[in-house]
């Protein structure tokens, strides 16, 4: 009996990084001969196996050799009602982005899986490995959302090329984004070229990476025009027609209401608008708004929306031409790329000079 359960009993990756007190992605490197791991850690890994009788599961090899052909998109952030992922209007943000990497892929044969993990704390780096160790991917592409901590991903990318989309982590790794800051701060630097100087900001949910990013450009460009930074010009919302209407009544309300709003999105924006209309203003005589995103929404309003469009269609086609090179590249230490693409302001009907 005692026989049988000793061969039961079988070592895992996990069992050996916790013994090493290091990563799984760690442990996985040195038993892989990878030189990116230091000497002392790699002899204390290779004794800890053959100590514990360890074999290594396919994972490792499968990845060396690199030909399922599938490329695997993650979408990672805590699942959150203030994540934006679960709010139907980000989707028009993420859709040219699947749409890009998706037929980039296809034009090269590869296929393309997408999933959504749910990350919080200490269960990302063993999410992450899972869910890559069971799609077989040859390479990953990593959306990200928020402003967690990913720095687990340096260590997987020396095995298994990784690229994010959305946001730069580190120098380490190759990254695709949309200058997000710049977006906001040329929205600002329009408004005060027409004159406005009570300029506020119904913002996104700052757990999001985009959110807190535009918000800074905003703060940047009103210090760049001259223009004073009041609190209570800034309006959390959540991404949602909703929240826009919300921000806006709460502006109104002030003693001193604004002359333009800048949304962080088109969605919040068009609840801006509604409630612009029940108090009987008019756009933009009386108040003038922009959004961001440029989605459809801003061209059918009426009056039609300024707005800042994002080149995200070509930003997932640059990023899956990436991930190809990577995979074919020979080494492992081949040199990473780190793009920034720049946004459109489109002016439309929604802006003029203040009137007061």
């Amino acid at each position: 009996m005692k026989e049988k359960e000793k061969r039961v009993i079988k070592t895992r990756l996990e069992d050996l990084a916790r013994e090493a007190n290091v990563s799984k992605a760690t442990v996985s490197l040195a038993l892989s001969g990878n030189p990116k791991v230091a000497a002392k850690t790699v002899e204390l890994i290779t004794k800890l196996a053959a100590e514990h009788n360890y074999t290594p599961n396919s994972f490792a090899r499968r990845l060396s050799k690199r030909t399922s052909e599938t490329v695997s998109l993650f979408m990672m952030g805590k699942a959150t009602e203030y994540s934006g992922w679960l709010i139907p209007s980000s989707w028009l943000f993420y859709n040219p982005i699947f749409k890009g990497v998706s037929l980039t892929l296809s034009d090269k044969n590869y296929q393309f899986s997408f999933e959504f993990i749910d990350l919080d704390g200490k269960k990302r780096e063993n999410n992450i490995i899972s869910h890559a160790q069971s799609s077989s991917a040859d390479g990953l592409l990593i959306l990200i959302i928020d402003e967690s901590d990913y720095s687990f991903l340096e260590s997987l990318d020396a095995f298994l090329p990784i690229i994010t989309i959305n946001k730069k982590l580190s120098d380490t790794l190759s990254s695709f984004e949309i200058d997000n800051f710049k977006g906001a701060f040329d929205v600002v630097n329009y408004l005060a070229s027409l004159g406005h100087r009570k300029i506020a900001h119904i913002c996104g949910p700052f757990p999001s990476y985009n959110a807190v990013d535009r918000f800074n450009g905003y703060v940047a460009s009103l210090r760049e025009n001259g223009v004073t930074f009041r609190e209570d010009y800034v309006v959390e919302g959540d991404w949602n027609i909703e929240s826009g209407r919300e921000g806006m009544k709460t502006l109104l309300n002030l003693p001193e209401p604004p002359t333009a709003v800048f949304c962080g999105n088109d969605h919040m924006t068009i609840g801006a608008m509604e409630v612009v209309e029940e108090a009987g203003l008019t756009i933009p005589r009386d108040i003038s708004l922009i959004g961001y995103d440029d989605t459809e929404m801003s061209r059918v309003v009426r009056p039609k929306l300024s707005s800042v469009s994002q080149p995200l269609e070509k930003l997932g086609r640059m990023a899956a031409n990436e991930i190809l090179r990577r995979i074919t590249a020979k080494s492992v230490s081949d040199s990473k790329k780190h793009v920034v693409l720049p946004p459109l302001l489109v002016k439309r009907d929604s802006c003029c000079e203040p009137s007061r």
